[in-house]
């Protein structure tokens, strides 16, 4: 019997993804990853899951479940699973025995170390489909690392920002990390405000 593996991308590019991880994702007979993961690997001959593509998650991870023990299977996932990544929904659905998790580089440490900031004393959170406290985490006067999605974006952090006091921070937003046409920005909490991203993005709050 197979172990299921929650393999980790890292930010995307090739050179930043870990040997062990290219490894696993060459050895698997079937994936289960998303669109743009597949710029990163060679896919020939494998059985391919793709993840938004219409077919309900659960659906996918059905099919996850009757491959792995009989196939070497991998969940490729971006970043580090260990940070809001599949993992946790992978192990709602299998047990924990049955997975070996791969680490990867996050686009959030890619990004911390980009623009030479440490983030041991950062604080991390994700807004990616979800609601957190960002005034509460702000009112600690750390760095902090965000997640974001297309409404919790650049704009909806400056103006959370704004309206708690916050005015002074300085925004860093990393766009296509890693890839040729990589965009990293410094803003001000006003710049922010009207800033529009090509696409997904991370964003560092700091005060200088």
């Amino acid at each position: 019997m197979h172990k299921l593996k929650v393999v980790s991308l890292g930010p995307g590019h090739p050179d930043y993804i870990l040997p062990i991880a290219k490894k696993e994702i060459a050895a698997a007979e079937v994936i289960l990853c998303g669109e743009r993961h597949l710029e990163s690997f060679d896919a020939t001959g494998k059985e391919v899951m793709i993840i938004g593509r219409g077919t309900p998650l659960s659906e996918l991870m059905q099919r996850v479940k009757e491959c792995y023990p009989v196939r070497k299977t991998a969940i490729v996932v971006s970043g580090d699973c260990g940070f809001y990544s599949l993992l946790t929904y992978t192990k709602k659905r299998i047990p924990s025995e049955d997975i070996e998790a791969i680490p990867g580089i996050s686009s959030l440490q890619y990004l911390f170390a980009k623009i030479g900031m440490t983030w041991q004393d950062a604080e991390m959170m994700s807004l990616h489909g979800r609601n957190q406290d960002l005034p509460g985490r702000a009112a600690t006067g750390k760095k902090i690392g965000i997640l974001t999605d297309g409404e919790h974006n650049t704009a909806y952090i400056a103006k959370t920002l704004r309206e708690n006091g916050y005015g002074e921070k300085f925004l860093y937003v990393g766009e296509d990390l890693s890839y040729s046409d990589e965009r990293i920005t410094r803003l001000t909490v006003e710049e922010g405000l009207s800033f529009k991203e090509k696409g997904m993005a991370v964003v560092v709050i700091a005060d200088e």
